[in-house]
């Protein structure tokens, strides 16, 4: 029976972790870091001011997201808004919600929504928990959203979720009161991405 020299054992266990640890590496690396496309990207919100719809958008965002349906416990999502790009369809209600009473732009130029804890949940819907971060508040929040057209160099997702105003300080003073301007303000995204 031929012997295994012992320095023969530690050359085949290091060898076995190198291979393992470079195919770890390369897993990782397939992972795909998706580009987003801003000209077909939108995040846009419906607030209800006497019991009217008050629709707006934010015109400016960054996405750092690198998501793999197969991957899903590596992957993650990093939206940064542009406070200060904030747009309605009224420019003296756009300029009033750059104040500090409301998103006070000048002190908290930045929103963020940040995901490491992805979820399947259905037939090309998936559930994204992170934290929301709006002025000095950061909130834990659950996203669903969809994958549409979906190719190995394009992805398209939707989502929706529904903000409490109030829980992160917008509207202050006489607006803290929900009577006039509803707590439930709706936010839709749609992100084009590609590689």
């Amino acid at each position: 029976m031929m012997k295994i020299k012992p320095d023969q054992m530690l050359g085949s266990k290091i060898g076995f972790f190198v291979m393992m640890t470079l195919g770890a590496q390369a897993a990782f690396a397939a992972l795909p870091q998706w580009q987003m496309v801003p000209e077909k990207s939108s995040i846009t919100f419906i607030a209800t001011q006497n019991d009217a719809p008050v629709k707006g958008e934010f015109k400016k965002f960054n996405a750092d997201i690198q998501f793999d349906p197969a991957q899903l416990k590596d992957s993650h999502a990093n939206i940064t808004i542009d406070t200060s790009s904030i747009n309605t369809s009224y420019q003296e209600l756009a300029e009033a919600l750059k104040m500090s009473e409301w998103f006070d732009v000048k002190t908290f130029p930045q929103a963020s929504f940040k995901s490491k804890d992805f979820t399947k949940v259905g037939d090309n819907t998936y559930e994204a928990k992170g934290d929301i971060t709006i002025r000095d508040k950061t909130i834990p929040a659950s996203i669903k959203f969809t994958v549409e057209n979906s190719t190995p160099s394009q992805l398209q997702t939707k989502g929706t979720t529904t903000l409490k105003r109030t829980a992160f300080g917008i509207g202050q003073g006489e607006w803290s009161d929900t009577k006039e301007v509803k707590d439930d303000v709706k936010v839709d995204f749609t992100l084009d991405l590609k590689q």
